[in-house]
Formats: structure tokens, sequence, C-alpha cells
């Protein structure tokens, strides 16, 4: 058994532990503020999204707020971009098809009198496939190079090195891991849960070996009267706070995996030795 915390993942080789050992199988886990606080949730298939990355630069002539025009001003360009990538999803792929591109983050120049030279845009591409985000992808490129040229900018657009794949649990592994997780659940069943368009790190696990990647339930009201604080803000909002009590369900459903799971690897490697000895 070996556990791999989000820094050796991306350390490692795919579908390798610490010391090089082939896993067999792999199961993880995110806290999950939609779900009430000692619930616990998966499905069959895929269950995060693929997520890519990505950096444009915008290069026009930078000049005086008093005199744009003789500027070729960046901020208009990057500003018709940002709405111009919206309409890949709503306009390109289709409606029951799942999309997302997001623009993060923005910026440009440091004065409020002078145009500036360059605009940088920053966001991610997500999608349940990584057929649907490399057609995406292509997209954004393709959207940036046609606004930079209405626009009169020059435009680049550079990727992460690696993006991530689908987090996708294995049907038939999902069949024997859905009993440990209802075991586990203080609700004494496993909630379906919703696909997410959110990326993780244990995609690249899962593509290599059969896995299961569960939530576990941390939303909770709080209670203000006793400074406790409310952990059902969604991730990465800035009043995300963790419910600590849900921290003894993960273990319990790491050690119940770990352990089941040695058993059922067990027993199938005797069964295939019985087998082989029958045939011999």
């Amino acid at each position: 058994v070996a556990l791999v915390s989000v820094a050796e993942e991306e350390e490692e080789e795919e579908g390798t532990m610490g010391g090089g050992l082939k896993a067999e199988l792999a199961f993880g886990m995110h806290v999950w503020p939609t779900l009430p606080s000692g619930s616990v949730a998966a499905r069959p298939g895929p269950i995060m999204a693929a997520a890519e990355m990505f950096t444009i630069v915008l290069h026009g002539k930078g000049g005086h707020a008093a005199m744009p025009h003789l500027t070729i001003d960046p901020i208009v360009a990057a500003s018709s971009l940002v709405v111009n990538l919206q309409s890949i999803v709503s306009r390109t792929i289709s409606p029951l098809t799942s999309g997302v591109v997001s623009v993060t983050q923005i910026s440009a120049g440091d004065a409020f009198n002078v145009i500036p030279a360059s605009a940088t845009l920053k966001g991610t591409i997500r999608a349940l496939s990584t057929d649907m985000l490399m057609s995406l992808r292509s997209k954004v490129a393709r959207t940036m190079e046609a606004v930079a040229l209405s626009h009169g900018v020059n435009g680049t657009i550079e990727y992460s090195p690696d993006f991530y794949l689908p987090v996708v649990n294995d049907p038939e592994l999902f069949g024997w891991s859905a009993g440990v997780g209802k075991l586990v659940s203080r609700e004494g069943t496993l909630r379906e849960a919703e696909v997410t368009m959110g990326g993780e790190d244990f995609a690249f696990l899962a593509a290599e070996v059969p896995s299961t990647f569960f939530f576990i339930g941390q939303g909770g009201e709080g209670d203000e009267s006793h400074h406790i604080p409310r952990t059902d803000y969604g991730l990465h909002h800035p009043s995300f706070a963790l419910d600590e009590d849900v921290l003894p369900i993960g273990v319990e459903l790491h050690a119940n995996l770990a352990l089941r799971s040695l058993k059922k690897l067990l027993s199938s490697a005797r069964e295939s030795e019985e087998m082989t000895k029958v045939e011999l």
C-alpha cells in the first residue's frame, strides 16, 4: 500500500508509486463542500474533467490615453477576445456536450493615463474527454488569431506543459468500491456524485490502473454563537473552511479500501494459481 500526496503525484511516473512499484489499483478522494458532512459520493465513468491552462499575450502599441489614434490598444483587443471566447462553448459545440472556457486573469498597464503596449489573459479550458479538450484548445487559439487580426495586434498563446486528463472511475472496480464507500458513509449509503468540470491530479493514476475517486461531503452550516464557521462554501471560495470532523471519514475510507483491496487482490491471485494448477 502506498499513500500518494498531490506533490508526489507530480513527481512520480504515471501509474507508479514510490520506489517504482507498479500499482494494481488506485483510490483517491477530495472533500466536497456541496455535499453534507458525513456523506460519501462517487459515480462510475467520468467524474472530473480534463483541464488545460493557457496564457495569451496581445502586443499592440502603447501611448498616451489622450491620443488613442496613435496607439494600437491591446486592452480593447483583450476585451473583445474575452467576449468572443464565450461563444466557443455556446455556439460551436453541442448543448449536450460539456465544455468550459474561463478567462480568470487579465493584466495590462500600470498608469491611468497610459495605453499599455501589451495585455495578458490567463484562464482554463475544460472538457469531459481529451478529444473535446483538444478541440476547444484549437478553437481558443483560432479565436485569438481572428481577434488579434481584427484589432491589429499580435497575439501569442502558451499552454501548460501537461494538461490534466479526465478522472474516469473504472466501471468494474466501481461496483466493488461503492460497497466500501457505503460502509464508511455516515448516511449508510453511497450518493451518486454529479460530474464536475474541476480537474484533479489523480487522473494520471486513473489513466494507468483501475481506479475509483470519491467525494467526501463536508458541507455544514456552522454555528456563529460558538465561532464555528460554515463549511459549505465552494472550493476556492474566499470563505472556504475545512470541516475537520470529516477527516476521520477519509481515514476510514482510505484504510478500508487499502485492506479490503489487498484481500481482494490476494484472493484473485490464489484463484488464478489454483486454475493454473488444474490446467497443469
